[in-house]
């Protein structure tokens, strides 16, 4: 069986780290140089690294035997920081603990001197969800902290962080990982933990998981506990979603106008277990890839009916969101984007008639407004 080591185990250093280097090698500059401000604050969505960073620092300033800056993971203040009982490393979740008297138990704390590190530190999550009065607390500190005081925050909302606390702390935006990055931490995962992982299935991972790493190992990791050769079909299994290659069929029966044939192959994914609002949002990345090839590719024509097909799916979208039946709102999409992508080429019929004006105007006035193309 597989054993999850590298599934279960968050990075314990800035080098362990994926997919923020632009982040992480600001840090370990500003640590080697021993240039730290007092206070910092990691935003961004979920699973994309903002607790581990704020452990890693935390464990860094904490530690007696820096090397580099960075925690040497040998002395004792390493060793007790492992254990999560660290004296002088208090972690506060903002999103049971919002009021004041708990962070005045913080600011009450700093007064004291470490007792086991070189500094104190006060790591609070989703402080976002901090009180008003509680911010205001906390907000004096901020501006003249003990030296020996360090603060780190984590939000997923930063736009109801006070300015005035953000303007006291050096921020720093965690964006989703891209696919690929993420496609190929999950592979060496596979590789270090001995399981089969194939490049399909890490990268339909990776898509589901929305750039987010913590999503991505749960994924992985219900994926291995079915199976240990990991196939796009295990993933499928799982997410709900259709195989990629079933998509793009779909999207070409769609631009082909086989409206029939579109409407059976819906059907065949949904009979196998398909998720109907899973395989509306691979539509729709599929079709969106389409039309970026088609930009490069200058063909107006084609474009234009893609175009269509896209208004189309956003138009129906919060439909298959809300709808009682989505299954039913997808095969009715599916059908309504086929017969769509059959309509006559709009544009090619007026150029090549010699009608006046009025009555292009006239025909025109027949189709949807939608689609229509104005006439120079």
């Amino acid at each position: 069986m597989a054993r999850f080591e590298n599934l279960s185990l968050r990075p314990s250093s800035l080098s362990q780290v994926v997919g923020q280097d632009l982040i992480v090698n600001a840090l370990a500059k500003g640590l080697a140089q021993d240039n730290i401000p007092p206070a910092f604050l990691f935003y961004g969505i979920r699973g994309v690294g903002k607790t581990t960073l704020a452990r890693i620092l935390a464990c860094s300033f904490a530690c007696t035997n820096p090397v580099n800056g960075e925690a040497c993971g040998t002395c004792r203040s390493c060793k007790i920081f492992k254990t999560g009982s660290h004296l002088d490393v208090l972690e506060l979740d903002a999103a049971s603990r919002t009021g004041v008297d708990d962070v005045r138990e913080i600011i009450s704390a700093c007064q004291y001197t470490p007792v086991i590190g070189r500094n104190k530190v006060f790591i609070i999550d989703e402080i976002h969800m901090l009180s008003k009065s509680a911010f205001n607390a906390l907000l004096k500190t901020l501006e003249e902290p003990p030296t020996h005081v360090k603060f780190i925050f984590a939000t997923t909302e930063v736009n109801k962080v006070p300015d005035t606390v953000m303007s006291r702390c050096l921020a720093y935006n965690l964006r989703p990982l891209p696919l690929s990055v993420l496609s190929k931490h999950l592979m060496s995962i596979a590789e270090k933990d001995v399981f089969m992982l194939s490049q399909d299935a890490s990268e339909l991972i990776a898509d589901e998981a929305g750039g987010s790493v913590r999503d991505a190992l749960s994924l992985l990791k219900q994926a291995v506990l079915l199976s240990r050769n990991v196939t796009a079909e295990v993933v499928t299994s799982i997410v709900g979603s259709a195989n990629p290659r079933d998509i793009k069929n779909l999207l070409k029966l769609i631009t082909d106008g086989k409206v029939y044939d579109a409407s059976i192959c819906v059907k065949g994914m949904l009979s196998e277990g398909a998720d109907a609002v899973s395989v509306y949002k691979q539509l729709q990345k599929e079709l969106y890839s389409q039309i970026i090839e088609t930009v490069s590719k200058n063909d107006k024509g084609v474009l234009t009916r893609l175009l269509y097909l896209w208004q189309i799916l956003l138009k129906q979208s919060e439909n298959i969101n809300s709808a009682t039946y989505p299954d039913c709102v997808l095969g009715a999409v599916v059908i309504m984007l086929a017969h769509a992508a059959d309509f006559p080429d709009i544009r090619a019929i007026i150029n090549n008639t010699n009608l006046n004006k009025s009555v292009i105007d006239d025909v025109l006035t027949q189709f949807p407004k939608s689609i229509v193309i104005p006439v120079e």
